[in-house]
């Protein structure tokens, strides 16, 4: 079939159409905007810190387990085995809490800005579940020697505050004080960390409107 019959000259609107479409496309297509480094290296440096802090959360558990199953169990006291079972139990808990906190947090899952940033804020949604998950641990601690402490009354269980308990509660409140003070501080630094995000985030959509 000639070209006069279908309509269309040689060279002519058929490979433009064609070109045209192929620069539309181009034009769709997200510009790739090479990760700036200062994002690169501070996520690496938060990704450093948080290993170290794992590798000493586990030393000190294996410490403390040990060390506090072993002063329970040559306590000579008849509630020695629950104590020291407590103990275990809520070691388990808190650090079976910080493997599942810790997981997906450490590499982006894509070599992106985007990527990068996303992980930054799940690191942030991490350390704010890590910061809930810690009072409620206290709050349940606190609980469990209210009821060990009534459960003494009857005989079943030796008093963990002998006495009139007056120095334990004053422990007990000096160490809410110090761990409400390193909350408001904690607080503080995920504030600051979101701001920081979102200059990257304006910096970088700057940067691919410029790409444009």
């Amino acid at each position: 079939m000639s070209n006069r019959k279908t309509g269309h000259p040689i060279g002519g609107h058929g490979e433009n159409d064609g070109l045209q479409a192929l620069a539309d496309i181009w034009q769709q297509t997200p510009v790739a905007v090479p990760v700036p480094e200062v994002i690169r290296a501070r996520i690496r440096q938060q990704e450093r810190r948080m290993r170290v802090f794992a590798v000493l959360e586990w030393a000190g558990s294996i410490a403390v387990g040990i060390g506090g199953v072993y002063l329970m169990m040559n306590s000579g006291m008849r509630d020695a085995p629950w104590r020291a079972l407590l103990v275990l139990v809520l070691l388990t808990l808190a650090m079976a809490f910080s493997v599942s906190n810790r997981r997906g947090v450490w590499d982006p899952l894509e070599e992106s800005i985007r990527g990068y940033l996303d992980l930054a804020r799940l690191r942030l949604v991490r350390k704010r579940r890590m910061l809930r998950f810690a009072w409620l641990l206290f709050v349940a601690e606190l609980g469990i020697f209210a009821v060990w402490q009534w459960l003494s009354q009857f005989g079943w269980l030796e008093p963990i505050f002998v006495g009139d308990g007056k120095s334990a509660i004053s422990w007990i409140l000096i160490f809410a004080l110090g761990m409400a003070t390193w909350s408001v501080w904690y607080w503080w630094r995920i504030k600051s960390c979101e701001q920081q995000i979102a200059e990257w985030q304006n910096d970088s959509f700057e940067v691919q409107k410029n790409k444009l």
